[in-house]
C-alpha cells in the first residue's frame, strides 16, 4: 500500500465531492442553455474520478503501471510545440474567421501533426468535427458562436 497516493487520491476525490457540492447550488440549465453550474459539476466528477482511481492504486500496486512513463523524443515535442502553436493561433483568428473555419483549420494541423498524411482524411475528419461541434454546441445547446468571415450566411 502506498500510502501517499492513498491520501492524495482521497484528498482529490473528497475536494471533488465537495466542489460537486457547491456546484449543486447553482442552475445546471438557465433558460435552456448551460447554465453556471454545468462546467463545475462535470469537473467535479473528472476530480472524484481521479481522486478514487489514485487511491485504488495506491491501495492496490499492483493497478499502477509496471514501467516508467517514457517521455517524448525530440519529434514528440516538436508535436506538442506544433498542437500548442496551432492552439494558440486559432484562439488568435477565432473572431476573425469564426469557429468553423478556425475549427476546422485547428484540426487539420493537429491531425497533420499527429502524421496523417491522406488528403481524404485532412479535408474530411477535420471539416465533419467542426460541423459536428457547431450543431452540438450552436443549434443543440444554443451557445453563440463566432461567425467570422461566414457572418453573411445568417
Amino acid at each position: 500500500m502506498n500510502k501517499a497516493e492513498t491520501v492524495a487520491g482521497s484528498v482529490f476525490a473528497a475536494i471533488g465531492v465537495w466542489i460537486l457540492l457547491e456546484s449543486i447550488k447553482f442552475p445546471y440549465f438557465l433558460e435552456g442553455v448551460p447554465g453556471p453550474g454545468f462546467l463545475p459539476r462535470w469537473i467535479s466528477f473528472g476530480i472524484i474520478g481521479t481522486g478514487l482511481v489514485l487511491t485504488a492504486k495506491g491501495i492496490r500496486p499492483r493497478l499502477a503501471l509496471l514501467e516508467a512513463i517514457q517521455w517524448p523524443e525530440a519529434a514528440g515535442w516538436r508535436r506538442v510545440g506544433l498542437m500548442l502553436g496551432a492552439l494558440a493561433v486559432s484562439l488568435l483568428l477565432l473572431e476573425l474567421l469564426g469557429f468553423l473555419v478556425t475549427t476546422t483549420l485547428f484540426m487539420a494541423v493537429v491531425v497533420f501533426g499527429l502524421g496523417v498524411r491522406s488528403w481524404r482524411m485532412l479535408a474530411s475528419v477535420p471539416l465533419l468535427s467542426a460541423i459536428g461541434l457547431y450543431v452540438i454546441f450552436a443549434v443543440w445547446l444554443l451557445v453563440p458562436l463566432p461567425k467570422g468571415i461566414l457572418a453573411f450566411f445568417e
